[in-house]
């Protein structure tokens, strides 16, 4: 029972770092310029510490030096954390925390930020957090060979930047590290690996940081925290589903981390179905489609995404203990996971078909409204053509006072409406965009995803003093 006493003080000192020291964290961000300013495409109307990363970063190591402490008090320095290859880890996880920081404060290139992800991965992969041999529902084992490295680093490369994704809503990034790294640990421990010393602490570091970034949050994770949570979480993942045998049990693997996973999956091919670069980021998350089906509701979002990835870690651990149940423990996410992208509209082949076209039509109207003004772009032929691609038969721009500046088509009194905030700066709402189709409101959130480029023309419009529009375009 001894053995527990220095991960227990290891998990305290993760917490009360976090917990007491998260006001200074802010602080420091606030004097260095490490601050989320108000921007398009986010949901916040102010400047924000992006302490998080920092915050969490020094909590797990001062986590494992009290660990180590304590150990060598207990005399048990020679049984603890014997496993050399999860310290080491921590070496490329805070370079990639220090490139986050750098991003945060002055944007990198995705080029450069994929480069450097993929040199901490291959560092993971030569620690032997790898990929070698692969074991599919307990039924074949089969080897990669020389594959090994280059699938490491892609998944590990992915999951980061999937961490990085989700991190759009209040407390939805680290409630996923907090359930995945718990999973982790439980797995890891029900399979007799009781290399808990990172993954616990990190875990409850995470929950700890939720007090400052759920509800009104006072801190971001930023860059810095979620790639740091991404790319440690896809390594000790790694190394939790492992077998007696060395493969790596690749359906506890995905359920571990299947909210990460499937968005950047759904969110990679949607791009490409687009002609849209998969690396540009956009409001097409699946936290953006809960989002307008949930009326702008940040804590039912984050908590219902949760409570979805809640049920893949439990399939996890139901995998590992029963393998004949992988179908189930797979089916129930997945099945969750798809229910929201089909209400959305995103797995409508005609919507999907159009997306390419649509987007195409979509980004050249963003271009005459930014040289020509709003008017020639919201007035031509090319947004009837548009709003035929994208599904929509009447839309309807209105200001804060629900006036109408602006509309196409004709609205039909039988038909749901998807209503669409639109604002100024983050929270600061200045607007509604109301769009009708013929097949329900919720299935208008892809329309809205594709009409993204014209929201600066919209903004335009109801930002000026007199609308600039005051007529109707007819949607045949």
């Amino acid at each position: 029972m001894d053995f527990y006493i220095p991960f227990v003080a290891g998990v305290v000192t993760a917490a009360a770092v976090v917990l007491a020291g998260g006001g200074w964290f802010r602080r420091a961000a606030w004097r260095t310029g490490l601050i989320d300013r108000p921007k398009l495409r986010g949901i916040h109307g102010e400047p924000v510490a992006r302490s998080g990363g920092v915050t969490i970063a020094t909590a797990l190591v001062a986590s494992v030096l009290v660990q180590m402490m304590v150990a060598r008090a207990l005399d048990m320095h020679d049984a603890y954390l014997t496993d050399i290859d999860h310290l080491y880890l921590l070496l490329p996880a805070l370079l990639l925390m220090g490139v986050g920081i750098i991003d945060d404060i002055r944007p990198l290139g995705a080029k450069v930020k994929l480069l450097l992800q993929a040199a901490a991965a291959t560092v993971a992969w030569f620690l032997d957090f790898r990929i070698d041999v692969v074991s599919l529902a307990g039924l074949t084992e089969f080897s990669i060979g020389w594959l090994s490295l280059p699938v490491t680093v892609v998944f590990i490369v992915a999951v980061t930047n999937a961490f990085n994704m989700i991190d759009g809503v209040d407390g939805l990034c680290a409630g996923t590290s907090f359930l995945a790294l718990v999973g982790v640990g439980l797995y890891a421990l029900f399979g007799g690996n009781i290399q808990l010393a990172l993954a616990i602490p990190l875990g409850v570091a995470a929950l700890a940081f939720l007090k400052q970034n759920f509800g009104k949050p006072r801190a971001f994770l930023g860059d810095s925290g979620s790639m740091l949570l991404g790319y440690l979480v896809a390594a000790l993942a790694l190394r939790a589903v492992v077998t007696p045998s060395g493969a790596v049990s690749v359906v506890p693997l995905f359920l571990l981390l299947s909210l990460p996973i499937v968005d950047i999956t759904v969110v990679f091919f949607r791009r490409l179905l687009q002609g849209a670069n998969p690396l540009q980021a956009d409001r097409g998350h699946i936290h953006h489609i809960l989002l307008l089906l949930l009326g702008g509701s940040n804590p039912r979002v984050t908590g219902l995404l949760l409570a979805m990835a809640g049920v893949g870690v439990v399939g996890a651990l139901v995998s590992g203990w029963l393998p004949a149940a992988d179908g189930l423990a797979l089916a129930v996410p997945l099945g969750l996971y798809m229910t929201v992208y089909a209400m959305g509209g995103y797995l409508s082949w005609t919507n999907l078909r159009n997306a390419g076209p649509a987007t195409d039509l979509a980004v050249t109207l963003a271009e005459v409204a930014h040289e020509h003004g709003p008017q020639r772009a919201l007035e031509g032929e090319d947004m009837v053509r548009l709003l035929e691609r994208v599904g929509v038969t009447a839309i309807g721009l209105f200001n804060e006072e629900g006036a109408r500046v602006w509309s196409a088509g004709v609205p039909k009194a039988d038909r749901d409406t998807l209503t669409l905030p639109l604002y100024a700066a983050g929270r600061v709402q200045c607007g509604r965009l109301h769009l009708q189709g013929p097949w329900g409101a919720s299935r208008m959130a892809f329309a809205a995803h594709l009409l993204q480029p014209l929201y600066p023309a919209f903004m335009e419009v109801l930002n000026a003093h007199n609308p600039v529009i005051p007529k109707t375009v007819r949607v045949t």
